[in-house]
């Protein structure tokens, strides 16, 4: 199982240079800098699914312990999302805009990454698939987590803030005994090459999400949120 950490040390490093982290600490505004957050909403929840169907899935029970316990830490987390667009975000938005054409690349994601629980032949690969989440998280949580405290809502803030990330990085699958555990397992080459496979996958699917939000972010909300909060020509001639 080394080998793939290595794997997935090597991918999430690639990631953490993603243009969409680029533009999250290029020094804009709170609102505008977290203009995004409205489009993560299908991820947010399906991936509370992704783990409630990979612990179903998931026979070994010492690895079914794992996938419990990741599962009941991220639990509520979809609640401090939403409690958190309040504070990030305007408008209403309703069934249909989250199955809109902005939310594509999001949904596509969120399916793609779905789709791996059930690709998974063998429990070592579905614990991989959490290893490989929880990789990407802490490179988003700790960007996003700059950006609150920045502007200093690190208190009003729970799913984008240190607080969260700290919860990531306290689960269990990250803890000396279960470490030493999941560094015992061994995967035959053919697993093993599943299991890369599995993560580069995974990983795949992040950057394309994150590129469309990149996009979206900087030709879309950050243009609206700016368009929408600029003085009319005559009070500023004043």
């Amino acid at each position: 199982m080394k080998l793939i950490q290595l794997h997935i040390a090597r991918k999430q490093a690639e990631f953490a240079r993603h243009e969409f982290f680029a533009q999250l600490d290029s020094g804009l505004a709170f609102q505008e800098a977290l203009a995004f957050a409205p489009t993560l909403t299908f991820w947010v929840m399906t991936f509370q699914d992704i783990l409630r169907l990979n612990e179903r899935f998931t026979l070994d029970p010492d690895l079914r312990k794992i996938a419990r316990h990741h599962r009941a830490e991220d639990a509520g987390h979809e609640r401090w999302f939403l409690d958190d667009l309040a504070h990030v975000a305007t408008g209403d938005r309703d069934i249909a805009w989250l199955f809109g054409k902005q939310n594509a690349a999001t949904r596509d994601a969120a399916y793609a990454l779905m789709s791996e629980v059930y690709k998974a032949s063998d429990d070592r690969l579905r614990l991989v698939l959490l290893m490989t989440l929880e990789s990407s998280g802490h490179i988003f949580f700790e960007r996003t987590a700059k950006v609150v405290e920045r502007a200093g809502k690190s208190a009003a803030l729970r799913y984008f803030s240190f607080s969260h990330l700290e919860v990531e990085k306290n689960h269990e699958v990250f803890e000396r005994a279960i470490a030493e555990r999941i560094d015992s397992i061994y995967l035959p080459p053919s697993l093993r090459a599943e299991a890369e496979a599995l993560v580069d996958r995974c990983y795949d699917a992040f950057e394309a999400m994150f590129g469309a939000l990149a996009d979206t972010h900087y030709n879309t909300n950050v243009t609206s949120i700016r368009e929408a909060t600029r003085l009319p020509r005559r009070a500023r001639a004043i």
